[in-house]
Formats: structure tokens, sequence, C-alpha cells
């Protein structure tokens, strides 16, 4: 009777736990656990990942060949070369990319492959079903952007003008906000379009490689349309620069630059953030995917 008790005990005992009722907040936590885990299994298990990292690595690679080949240890400043790495390479080249690589597919990866119907079957929140996989994302290109930036402000450390101090370290924090919050609004935008469209990925290299360096050269303020503009605008560069119009001769026009400062800039990403993320989750409630799957779209 002991053994016949105890042996039960070890079969129920191995049953997954209740989880709390529908409509509750552990529910939904529980629910966007569960998108989280499955969506960053997928990530790690993808050979693009390995790709993106190798891309995103390869600006170390110029600070240390700058200190190696230049004829004094001092020819070039190492926050100088920092700063043009960070903010150029890191936050308005290869956050887009990784934006591209990763978020697109948060939804579009699933309605390309028609399991989205599958999945959305699933007594589970849509919207939790977007933070989750959203969260996946910031999680892993956050590890691969945010590690390559440190490693190259280390390498930018073997030349002059920068080193592992208080001001160098501050420095590296303000890079590293900017690059969190370029990640997540061009993550969101690239997710938006993974859930709107049919070829996210094109469209997205129109966008944020065509139409925001495009728009920097336009005048007026057109700029103020696209995601760089405040990106751009978190950096310690343009924090220290004054707030008046900077003109700049472009052809036959002048263009004006307005700077609308960091905290401005940073609230508006958020805002951008939040917008597109909510445009999302109303689409894949609205959306019928099963529709599209049957007319073989």
């Amino acid at each position: 009777m002991m053994d016949q008790s105890s042996h039960a005990f070890t079969k129920t005992s191995i049953l997954p736990k209740p989880v709390a009722p529908s409509g509750t907040l552990a529910q939904y936590i529980h629910c966007l656990r569960a998108s989280f885990g499955h969506s960053l299994t997928l990530m790690l298990r993808r050979q693009r990942i390995i790709f993106a990292a190798v891309i995103t690595f390869l600006p170390v690679v110029i600070p240390l060949a700058i200190a190696f080949f230049s004829d004094s240890q001092f020819a070039r400043s190492g926050m100088d070369v920092f700063s043009k790495m960070a903010g150029e390479a890191h936050i308005n080249t290869l956050a887009p990319l990784l934006a591209l690589f990763f978020a697109t597919m948060i939804i579009g990866e699933d309605v390309e492959s028609r399991t989205i119907p599958l999945m959305l079957t699933r007594p589970m929140p849509r919207s939790a079903w977007v933070f989750g996989r959203f969260g996946a994302y910031l999680m892993v290109s956050t590890a691969i952007l945010g590690t390559s930036m440190l490693l190259t402000f280390g390498a930018s450390t073997a030349l002059s003008d920068l080193a592992f101090d208080r001001d160098g370290l501050e420095k590296l924090f303000t890079y590293e906000l900017a690059m969190l919050l370029a990640l997540m609004a061009n993550g969101a935008l690239a997710l938006f379009l993974g859930a709107v469209t049919k070829r996210p990925i094109i469209i997205g290299l129109i966008f944020l490689y065509g139409w925001q360096r495009l728009a920097t050269f336009v005048p007026g303020v057109v700029d103020f349309l696209t995601i760089m503009k405040y990106t751009t605008e978190m950096l310690p560069v343009a924090l220290e620069s004054t707030n008046q119009v900077v003109r700049e001769e472009i052809l036959e026009f002048k263009k004006q630059q307005y700077l609308v400062g960091a905290s401005k800039a940073a609230i508006t990403l958020l805002g951008i953030t939040a917008v597109l993320l909510g445009g999302s989750v109303v689409v894949v409630r609205i959306r019928e995917y099963a529709t599209d799957r049957a007319a073989g779209t």
C-alpha cells in the first residue's frame, strides 16, 4: 500500500503545475514568459545569429588596427575613434541591421511559414505573445551589440585620450544607452513592418538605410520623421553642441538641423517604440492570418 501511494505521488508530481486562472496578472506573466522563452530558443538556434555576431564585432578590429599600424600611439585620439565607431557603426548602422535580422522575423517568419494561425490559436493574449517575442529580440541584440561596443571601447584605450576612468565610463554608458534606445525603436519598427507587410526586410532597408540617410540632406524638418534624428541627439557629440541652429550648404539649399536635446530625444524614442508595439498588437489582433494562408499569400 505504501509503495502504491508513493508511486502515484511520483507520477503526479512530474505533471506541470496549474497556472493561475485566465485573465489574471499571473496568467499574463506566464504567457509572456512562455512567448519570450520560445522566441529566445528559436533565435539562439538559427545560424543567422552567428552571421550577425561576426558583422557586429567587426568594428572592434578598427581601433586595434589603428594602434598597431600607426607610427605613434598618440597619432589618433581614442575618444574620437570610439565616438565615431559607436555613433556611426554601432548605433546608426548595426542597430538597424540587427533589427532587420531579428525583429522583422518576430511575426514575419511565422507569417511566411504559415504557422502563425497555429500559434495564435493557443490560449494566450496577443499582446503577451508580441511583447514576449520582442523582449527576446531585445535581449539577444543588446547582448551582441553591447558586447561589441564594450570591446570597441577597450580596443580604443590603446590610443590616447581614453581610459577606463570615470569620464570614459560615463561616455561608454551614454553610448550604450543610446544603443539600447536605437535597438528598441528600430526593432519596434521592424516588428510592425513584419506584421503589416509581406516584404518587411525590403521595406525596412528602404526606410532605415535609404529614407533616413536621404532625410538628413533634405531641407526643412523632414529628418524629424526618422529614428536616426533622435538616436544622433542621444550621442555625447550632440550633447556638447550648442542649441543654436546648425546651417550647412547643400547644392543650392541651406539645410537647417534643429537640436532637440538628449532628454527629449530619449522620450521620443520611447514613444516611437510604444506606438509601434501597440500598433503591432492591434494588427495581430485584427488581421485574418488564416484567410491569408487560405488565399496563398
